[in-house]
């Protein structure tokens, strides 16, 4: 028992080590990477504004744009895991869906990312951020060989660090990487996310502090206090949110079914040259309609806003997060989608106040009503309320958010539809594999001395993608199911595991990682 107990503490505190070293890690990355995106959209929208003035000059910028069209085509072609968005594919490599080439990934999306920038389609930060931050703590823990078992944990606190600094919400990215990429809470994943968090903020707020601008994602002061008699207009507010992401689900299902049946005849290069000059066209004619959404955000605060401006910028938006999800151009529909959100929230608002609502509560309704959208798209109550929390600073109004997202994510359950983010998962997967089916089978194992399962319970540890351990068979006591995952493993037990995979050499490597090498772990038929 001491044996066990000394190998955990041992495991414990190399993933703690790595995981604050992440975290450094990416605080540093991420600054500058947020700091350098927030310099090209600005010289961006500088120049669409200055080349307005001359026909030559907007001829010579769609010229251009082909040109950047045509490196981001020579940029996946070269790098395909720079394509799309970075939550996803995080997600993919976190759960064990997807391989990671970290070192070429890290930089392909930096370049993409700034790509997409400077011409100014709507995508943001925080994708490529969670995808950088997935790199880098795939890159750190494989500087130590003993690190290498812990190696998902550290990525994932990597990822929730990029998460963190990037939206400036650090306890949201400690529960993005729970909720919405693992879907689980254990001891050790807890650990390593809050320690790779709350490093990277630390390193991040003290670089904007000497830099002089806000780590926050929105500067959003929220001072309006709801009353219960209020609870009417918000029950309402969460039925029409519900329906309408019910509605956005399926609406995307729709056009991505479409888009494969009859747009996959077009070349990837036909595709992002298309939403690259769509891009340049908005950029002259309307700029509301492009960049990451940071802006639309800010300005749908203000309740002056006419419903024919916001309509309009909702379809904008919409087709055009519908033509760059088909292009897999680089970068976030976090942001965007918050954008879309806020727009949905400022027409909910002034409906609410027509019916009798008042105005003060204008700021408030879409503030609530983008948080409320994002839970309901993404399936991440929880993310949803703390990120309203975080970015709003206020306390008293918690009963009204929990209503309102936890309605919302009834009535989108009730849609039964995939969240947006699994089905861009299920798309990279099947590219990745194109489109071959995956094995199904059963290994045993027998556990290893101080490995790192050792003293665990099964549901605490990370086993490989779609893997159930079906049986246990310890040193002095028969075969055992495990139902519910709460039994612990010790030295010298013998797991037989339910395994599917594509590759079955890279699975005997994770599950050696974890059950030990002293034995061979054997395929068998049951």
């Amino acid at each position: 028992m001491k044996k066990n107990k000394k190998g955990y503490t041992q495991n414990l505190l190399i993933c703690s080590i790595f995981s604050l070293l992440c975290g450094i890690f990416v605080g540093l990355t991420i600054f500058g990477f947020k700091y350098a995106a927030k310099y090209i959209e600005e010289g961006s929208r500088h120049l669409y504004k200055v080349t307005s003035e001359s026909f030559v000059l907007i001829l010579l910028s769609f010229i251009v744009l082909i040109i950047m069209s045509f490196l981001m085509y020579l940029l996946h072609i070269k790098v395909p895991e720079s394509k799309g968005g970075g939550i996803p594919r995080s997600e993919g490599v976190l759960r064990g869906i997807l391989p990671l080439k970290a070192i070429r990934t890290f930089f392909g999306t930096i370049i993409g990312s700034f790509i997409s920038y400077f011409a100014g389609l709507p995508l943001g930060t925080e994708g490529p951020s969670v995808i950088i931050g997935t790199s880098i703590g795939d890159m750190t823990s494989k500087t130590n060989i003993k690190a290498q078992v812990q190696e998902r944990y550290i990525k994932t606190g990597g990822a929730a660090a990029g998460f963190a600094v990037a939206t400036g919400a650090p306890l949201s990215g400690v529960f993005f990487a729970l909720e919405e990429i693992h879907k689980r809470f254990t001891p050790m994943l807890v650990l390593s996310v809050s320690l790779s968090v709350l490093s990277a903020t630390i390193i991040n707020n003290s670089l904007c502090e000497i830099v002089g601008i806000s780590p926050s994602l929105f500067e959003l002061n929220i001072f309006t206090e709801f009353k219960l008699k209020h609870i009417y207009y918000l029950i309402l507010l969460a039925i029409i949110i519900g329906v309408i992401v019910g509605i956005f689900d399926k609406a995307l299902e729709l056009v991505n079914k479409f888009t494969s049946k009859y747009i996959k005849v077009f070349h990837p290069l036909t595709k992002l040259t298309f939403v690259f000059i769509i891009t340049g066209v908005l950029g002259y004619v309307f700029i509301d309609g492009i960049y990451s959404g940071h802006h639309t955000v800010l300005d749908m605060l203000d309740p002056a806003n006419p419903v024919f401006y916001l309509t309009i910028l909702l379809v904008v938006r919409f087709i055009m997060m519908i033509l760059l999800t088909d292009s897999s151009a680089t970068g976030g529909i976090f942001i965007p989608v918050l954008a879309i959100a806020s727009v949905v929230g400022a027409l909910l608002s002034k409906l609410l106040v027509a019916l009798g609502l008042s105005n003060i509560y204008y700021e408030a309704i879409v503030i609530l009503s983008m948080c409320a959208f994002l839970g309901g798209t993404l399936r991440a109550p929880f993310t949803a309320i703390i990120l309203f929390i975080e970015l709003t600073q206020s306390y008293t109004n918690i009963l009204y958010i929990v209503t309102v997202v936890f309605i919302v994510n009834l009535i989108t359950e009730l849609f039964n539809n995939p969240s947006f983010y699994d089905r861009r998962l299920e798309k990279m997967e099947h590219e990745e594999y194109h489109d071959k089916k995956p094995i199904i089978s059963h290994f045993e194992a027998v556990i290893s001395k101080n490995s790192f399962v050792v003293g665990k319970a099964v549901r605490d540890i990370m086993w490989p993608y779609s893997s159930v351990v079906i049986s246990i068979k310890g040193k002095e006591h028969s075969i055992d199911m495990d139902n519910d995952g709460e039994k612990k493993l010790y030295a010298l037990d013998t797991i037989v595991i339910r395994c599917k995979y594509y590759n079955e050499e890279e699975l005997l490597h994770l599950l050696k990682n974890l059950v030990g090498k002293d034995y061979e772990i054997k395929k068998i038929n049951i």
